[in-house]
């Protein structure tokens, strides 16, 4: 039996007309903020319209930021699937530790990218 890394944990309505899925993804984050910043976490929510990424450090709310959401290869595929989204960061929250960020952008299928693993096997 195999088994996916990739698990919907749910899914839920909130206020945006999008459906909010509970992945949790990886996710490389860029934005500028007098130079360019470069950061890496975790989806807590995805949606066609944006998401909830957590991380350790977040842009400032109201940042132009570009996310890469890294989406789990099959088996053994040798592929590896990214989601780039340009948006806008509309809010942060601090847990202690960690904080998340809310962005607003659209994730639209041209935005899908496709990359081969260089150990890939044939």
């Amino acid at each position: 039996m195999q088994i996916s890394a990739l698990t919907v944990v749910g899914s839920k309505a909130q206020r945006r007309g999008a459906v909010r899925y509970q992945l949790r993804l990886p996710v490389i984050f860029h934005w500028n903020e007098g130079s360019q910043q470069t950061e890496g976490g975790f989806t807590c929510d995805v949606a066609l319209d944006g998401a909830m990424i957590r991380s350790s450090r977040c842009p400032p709310v109201g940042s132009d930021v570009r996310i890469e959401v890294l989406l789990p290869a099959p088996y053994q595929s040798g592929e590896e699937l990214r989601i780039h989204c340009t948006g806008r960061v509309i809010r942060m929250e601090n847990h202690g530790v960690f904080a998340s960020f809310a962005v607003v952008g659209d994730f639209r299928d041209e935005d899908l990218t496709q990359q081969a693993f260089s150990n890939r096997r044939e």
